[in-house]
């Protein structure tokens, strides 16, 4: 089921709905004639084979943390579906909603996983009732945003998810030298006069800390990218951030 969230009234697009557009339009444009692949590519997986294990690593991540049938969960710019494919190949059970500010990757999810639900949401909230998910997770989200506009999301999580409900997200790091290699390219990029094709935001973990002390979650866990100890090494940082039971 399709939900389109609306806008406010006069609001324009964001830095990061304009750009994601822009890069998705452009990935159509140089994969004419295998629209999926360049959904794909738009998201960051160079092959389908890429696309198909970053998914299943995806889904170790949640497994870990507590993933079970019958939660209700939401995916914070899911795409064309990466995780939520990689959820209906392992035939888990539950309410999944996925939002997004592309309509393209969100038709691209439909038509693969039915009974699955999206929404189309321009603003800086969760489009889901107070405290009724009890997972939230977002994959390389915040690095595309302003610290302001992850803050905002991080209060609006806290909102959203049940008591003891778990945020799940991926972040660059700049002291991380695997994650140096993005803030190099950009350096050279703009050395160039060339500007990124979107925003690659870097945040520090007391920084996360502050957000999620502010938005009332538990202290933050933290696992580094090349962590392979209890699932596939994300590359990414990830957070894990805990609502307190009542």
């Amino acid at each position: 089921m399709r939900i389109f969230w609306r806008k406010q009234k006069g609001q324009n697009l964001s830095h990061s709905a304009r750009d994601y557009q822009a890069l998705v339009r452009e990935r159509l444009r140089e994969n004419p004639g295998n629209r999926t692949l360049a959904l794909a590519k738009a998201i960051g997986a160079p092959t389908m084979e890429d696309f198909i294990a970053q998914g299943d690593g995806h889904v170790a991540v949640l497994r870990h943390h507590g993933l079970r049938d019958g939660m209700t969960i939401y995916d914070l710019g899911c795409g064309c579906g990466r995780t939520a494919q990689a959820l209906h190949r392992s035939s888990w059970m539950g309410s999944y909603t996925g939002a997004d500010v592309v309509p393209d990757l969100l038709d691209e999810l439909a038509r693969n996983c039915p009974g699955y639900n999206t929404v189309c949401n321009y603003d800086l909230t969760i489009a889901a009732p107070d405290a009724s998910l009890d997972m939230l997770f977002h994959w390389s989200v915040f690095t595309h945003l302003m610290p302001t506009e992850s803050y905002i999301y991080t209060q609006e999580a806290f909102r959203a998810l049940k008591p003891n409900g778990k945020m799940i997200f991926s972040f660059l790091e700049l002291e991380d030298p695997a994650h140096d290699v993005v803030w190099q390219s950009n350096v050279q990029r703009l050395r160039r006069g060339h500007a990124s094709e979107q925003l690659d935001a870097f945040l520090h973990r007391d920084w996360i800390r502050r957000f999620a002390r502010d938005a009332g979650f538990d202290e933050p866990q933290f696992t580094d990218g090349f962590d392979q100890s209890r699932h596939p090494a994300f590359w990414q940082s990830l957070a894990v951030l805990v609502k307190p039971a009542d």
